[in-house]
């Protein structure tokens, strides 16, 4: 009977929500001009507040805890500390499939841009497992980045790789990322293509401080648009 009570209140409260939800959207789009809809709704067993999925109207979501009323939002991270072992379990599931749902939508985006900027800004290179092919997006100031470049002639190993690099960090970036280009085409061998794309991630490298930056700026425009908010940036296919 008592199980029957617990799940009947939660229902209740799920209940209250729902009825709230266009409190909920009509407040985010009144403070943060923002349209959103409620997706996905989470008992937290926690009286008064539940866990809400939010789709943006780029198809993005993102994990929140609401009021029943859905006058009061918090935002929420990967980081959580609770000793409650179901709130804690049940907010990690939903930001983890927020996260997965967000990576699918994002990925599509970010191959329809490799497609876009193919035969410009995309640098192509032949692995020896043609069957697959790993894209990357890579800033020449990103340490992390520098490892993935590092890592290259393995990933070589398995598949193709195709690479936009982009000026996500700020302007020397995007200087350097025209700077590359600029230089790329008059390399034919993958291995001078190769040995330039390196180049670029060192401290020594001196890029042209006048180099025209604006179709950068473009795809890092295009590409924050569709979800990319880091690098590197990589999708195995």
């Amino acid at each position: 009977m008592k199980k029957i009570l617990f799940l009947s209140i939660v229902f209740l409260g799920a209940c209250v929500l729902w009825g709230n939800q266009s409190t909920l959207e009509k407040l985010i789009k009144d403070n943060e001009g923002i349209d959103v809809k409620v997706v996905e709704l989470v008992p937290t067993g926690i009286k008064g507040l539940q866990i809400v999925a939010l789709e943006q109207s780029n198809g993005l979501r993102v994990p929140v805890l609401a009021s029943d009323d859905g006058k009061t939002i918090i935002g929420v991270s990967e980081l959580l500390i609770s000793d409650d072992p179901h709130f804690k379990d049940a907010l990690q599931k939903v930001y983890a499939s927020t996260q997965k749902h967000n990576k699918t939508i994002t990925d599509q985006k970010v191959l329809k841009i490799f497609k876009t900027y193919n035969k410009s800004n995309v640098l192509s290179l032949a692995g020896k497992n043609s069957a697959k092919t790993t894209y990357m997006v890579l800033d020449p100031n990103c340490p992390y980045c520098h490892q993935e470049v590092q890592k290259l002639d393995m990933i070589l190993q398995n598949s193709n790789v195709e690479i936009l690099v982009v000026g996500a960090l700020g302007m020397q970036s995007a200087t350097k990322a025209a700077s590359f280009y600029a230089a790329l085409g008059s390399k034919k061998s993958q291995k001078d293509k190769i040995a330039l794309l390196k180049s670029i991630f060192e401290k020594s490298y001196q890029p042209d401080e006048k180099i025209d930056i604006s179709k950068i700026v473009e795809i890092g425009r295009e590409l924050a648009q569709a979800g990319v908010n880091g690098v590197p940036y990589i999708i195995e296919k």
